[in-house]
């Protein structure tokens, strides 16, 4: 008998040390991508986004291409939720120079993770001046474990303005979705536990 619950608990450790990890990296909802808007300089760059959305899963390829090297650079982001329909309310606003972020990893903790999260898909910005050529992200889909887990369920938008120093714009754009609370593991949790 006691060989027997030996095993039973011994089984039982090594699910939970392969899992539990596993386990972890499930959220509650997606990210749903919906429509992208951009409005660019044609002086410094050429912007072409297409968002695929067949599958559920939202992503997002733009193809950019710079004009002429651009030296130093603001950013601008602002992320809102709709409160009713169609009326936004900002939640997060950060302004902060890109060149200065790229070259100081502690600069901005939030700017820094959407930018690492963009370099994973694709050839994107890595140095100022920003070279004049072609730059691309590709398939690029929200990842739903660097959010925190309490978001609600709502529609958002997604705000990027990028300016040189004297406000003159780069590119502005907007990106809209929504989070949805249907398509994550909490609703198969709940339905496969009862």
């Amino acid at each position: 008998m006691r060989e027997v619950l030996t095993r039973s608990v011994c089984g039982m450790c090594l699910m939970l040390v392969i899992f539990v990890p596993l386990s972890g990296a499930w959220r509650s909802f997606k990210v749903i991508l919906t429509s992208v808007d951009f409005e660019v300089n044609d002086k410094f760059v050429d912007v072409k986004a297409k968002l695929q959305n067949d599958t559920g899963d939202a992503k997002l390829t733009l193809d950019i291409m710079v004009l002429e090297d651009i030296d130093d650079v603001e950013m601008a982001i602002d992320v809102a939720l709709e409160t009713e329909k169609g009326n936004y309310s900002t939640l997060i606003t950060r302004s902060i120079n890109f060149c200065k972020l790229m070259k100081q990893r502690n600069t901005d903790p939030l700017m820094r993770l959407i930018y690492d999260d963009l370099l994973k898909h694709g050839s994107f910005f890595k140095e100022c001046p920003i070279r004049r050529g072609p730059f691309s992200l590709t398939g690029y889909k929200v990842d739903e474990e660097a959010l925190p887990s309490f978001l609600p369920e709502s529609k958002f938008r997604f705000g990027l303005h990028i300016l040189k120093p004297k406000k003159e714009t780069i590119v502005r754009g907007t990106i809209f979705g929504r989070v949805d609370k249907s398509k994550g593991f909490d609703n198969l949790k709940r339905f496969s536990l009862g």
